[in-house]
């Protein structure tokens, strides 16, 4: 790792020279203590008595020594969109994956008194961790995706349909796992609030409700997904804007609509010894060949061998988001109807931002190296807002979407519940506010987050996304929480919605 402050390397002024040594012009940058040559593209040997190799910074010192950072080359230089673009290529799509955010809370507070839901409470105890698990891997898929249709890797049908199939079974593989690690979860809080209550069946059908949700939703999202980033880049615009708000709303209303649907269909099996049993036997049956194929190509072996920390972790957060909504979908009637859009709105918008700054990375630099330009790790929160580069550029259009989308938000699901607009003042602002503080922790977590890992050497597009957007069903499930308290003290009428 090298620090471009170093007390010896201080640039002076750039020069443009020849270069003598290879026929091909080079930057010189003078410094106090000695010269910086830039080199640009050569043929030519990498051992220590040669010339630097293409793309090499090679800072000299006072001393004479020098060493090298890895930049990529770009023979083209990449053009940034323009304030305009970016506005509209984010907040179009914002706004109608936040209107299906929007109908994923007023499902959620239709089916809360569902027969199955009341039988099995545990399952309010999934919701977060499975309509996050799907979040998760549909917008890993898309960074992944997008990532390699912007590098221009995913040009022929044939390493389109390569790449789509080995993310499908990876997909599965994931899903199968993940989705017995939330059910596992689930059934801890049931036995410290059963105890011996907790049947052999009863475990089996809340496995099977997750394992079948889990499982049919990414099969759906992932088809899905991938035609959109393919179809997206086709028509000109920028995936990383487009598919992954899309991917995190779908996601929930996908799945917490599989998950009622399926659930609602096997409690009429729920005293059956072999119904839900052999769902949860088939999926751990096909999990091999899911393996298998996905372990078959190279991108997704390097997800299967690296990728399930992320993934385990974020699902284990997003279970005490769970924790969380089990204690407050009872005592506030009116949070159900909110807190999926707080979430999924958080999660889009973090999402986009890791895209981004994978792509950014990606396209300048060798995984581990930071660019020289914008090296720091951890920002300052200020810095990272109000900064002249293009990440706070970025930074600024997605928080500033936040308080007219989740304004548009909050109206459609207060007149599409009641048919009028019945929002107090005090809920109103608690609400824009808790999605202001949300937003604005989890784009700082993303900056933060997506740069330590690049200087890891780990690929942000499997590792991030993940943790940020689990942390997003956290930090929402838990602010607004925090909010209704602060309601109930004042007997705001929001509180029983």
């Amino acid at each position: 790792m090298l620090s471009l402050a170093a007390s010896h390397c201080r640039v002076g002024f750039l020069d443009k020279r020849p270069n003598m040594r290879g026929g091909r012009d080079s930057t010189v940058a003078t410094t106090d203590g000695g010269v910086a040559i830039i080199e640009l593209p050569m043929a030519l040997s990498s051992t220590a008595d040669d010339p630097p190799a293409a793309g090499d910074v090679v800072l000299a010192g006072s001393g004479g020594s020098s060493e090298r950072l890895d930049i990529k080359d770009e023979e083209e230089p990449e053009k940034a969109e323009s304030l305009a673009v970016t506005c509209i290529q984010v907040f179009v799509p914002f706004l109608l994956a936040g209107m299906g955010s929007v109908a994923a809370s007023l499902l959620l507070d239709h089916v809360k008194a569902w027969p199955v839901y009341v039988a099995y409470r545990e399952l309010f105890v999934l919701i977060p961790p499975l309509l996050g698990l799907n979040g998760n891997l549909e917008m890993t898929l898309v960074a992944r995706m997008s990532t390699q249709v912007n590098l221009d890797r995913l040009t022929t049908i044939k390493s389109q349909l390569r790449q789509a199939a080995a993310n499908m079974a990876l997909l599965q593989c994931q899903s199968t796992v993940v989705a017995l690690v939330a059910c596992g979860l689930a059934l801890v809080k049931g036995v410290a609030r059963h105890g011996s209550g907790i049947t052999p069946l009863y475990a089996c059908m809340l496995c099977a409700c997750g394992l079948a949700a889990a499982n049919v939703a990414s099969v759906v999202l992932g088809a899905f997904m991938t035609t959109v980033v393919l179809v997206a880049r086709r028509c000109g615009l920028n995936p990383d804007n487009v598919a992954a708000p899309i991917a995190a709303s779908l996601g929930d209303l996908t799945t917490l609509t599989l998950l009622s649907t399926i659930s609602s269909r096997l409690l009429l099996w729920k005293d059956s010894p072999w119904m839900t049993p052999g769902v949860v036997l088939m999926s751990v049956l096909l999990l091999p060949l899911w393996f298998f194929l996905a372990f078959r190509h190279e991108n997704t072996r390097s997800v299967l061998k690296v990728g399930w920390p992320p993934i385990l972790a974020a699902v284990l957060v997003s279970s005490f988001g769970g924790y969380i909504l089990d204690f407050s979908v009872i005592r506030f009637d009116g949070i159900a109807l909110h807190l999926s859009a707080v979430n999924a709105v958080g999660g889009n918008l973090a999402a986009i931002f890791c895209c981004r700054l994978s792509t950014f990375l990606s396209r300048r630099v060798e995984l581990g190296v930071l660019p020289p330009e914008d090296a720091t790790r951890c920002p300052n929160p200020l810095g990272l807002f109000f900064a002249g580069s293009e990440v706070s550029r970025v930074a600024r259009i997605l928080i500033l979407v936040v308080i007219p989308g989740q304004l548009i938000f909050l109206t459609t699901t207060d007149l599409v519940r009641y048919g009028t607009f019945n929002v107090t003042p005090l809920f109103g602002f608690l609400y824009v506010l808790v999605a202001l503080v949300q937003v604005a922790v989890l784009l700082f977590m993303s900056r933060s987050l997506v740069y330590w890992l690049w200087w890891w050497r780990v690929d942000p597009d499997n590792a991030a996304i993940p943790f940020i957007t689990a942390a997003g069903d956290f930090t929402g499930t838990g602010l607004l929480t925090v909010a209704f308290f602060a309601l109930e003290s004042v007997a705001d009428p929001a509180v029983n919605g």
